[in-house]
């Protein structure tokens, strides 16, 4: 299980690539992600130990040259939320949904990893960048009382600024519930 998980967001993709590949290189950390995001810019992330992960950030800030818009870490991540990244489980019919927007993957990381430590949730899906005009996207699903604890809990965790919008659907519709099956 990793002990902590690094975000990178890089101004230029080239450079993104370059960082991902120096960290995988030199860090002994694991590339959970690493890809071109909108507007242009590149994302990394990474896990591992708290130490190495703060190595590879450190090497990539170096190697950034400027171009490291945002970066953030977060110790102690919840191991569902690497399952959400690697494999989701999906949504079952009668369960609530919650759906956080974030601006910024960093705080989208935070919001999936606060929702699974405060209520009885599954996180149903984390996407990061990619068409989202540099949002981000967590769904989590569960018990009404519970995806309603989630999302009260992202709304006192992440930022204002960075919170675009927390909204729980108690009962989807079935074609809503198909989207993540």
């Amino acid at each position: 299980m990793a002990e902590a998980v690094g975000l990178l967001e890089i101004a230029g993709i080239a450079s993104g690539y370059l960082a991902a590949n120096e960290i995988s290189k030199h860090t002994a950390v694991e590339l959970w992600l690493a890809n071109p995001i909108c507007p242009g810019y590149f994302i990394v992330v990474v896990a591992g130990d708290t130490a190495s992960v703060e190595a590879a950030m450190d090497l990539a800030a170096a190697l950034g040259e400027g171009e490291v818009i945002s970066r953030g870490m977060l110790a102690n991540i919840d191991e569902r939320v690497l399952k959400a990244f690697q494999s989701p489980p999906g949504m079952q019919p009668g369960r609530a949904l919650g759906i956080v927007e974030t601006f910024g993957a960093a705080p989208a990381i935070l919001a999936a990893d606060g929702a699974v430590k405060a209520a009885a949730v599954e996180l149903v899906e984390v996407r990061i960048g990619g068409g989202m005009g540099g949002k981000a996207l967590v769904c989590f699903t569960g018990a009404v009382d519970a995806v309603e604890a989630a999302a009260a809990h992202i709304r006192q965790l992440v930022e204002p600024e960075l919170l675009a919008y927390a909204a729980v659907l108690p009962a989807p519709h079935p074609e809503i519930i198909a989207h993540w099956q």
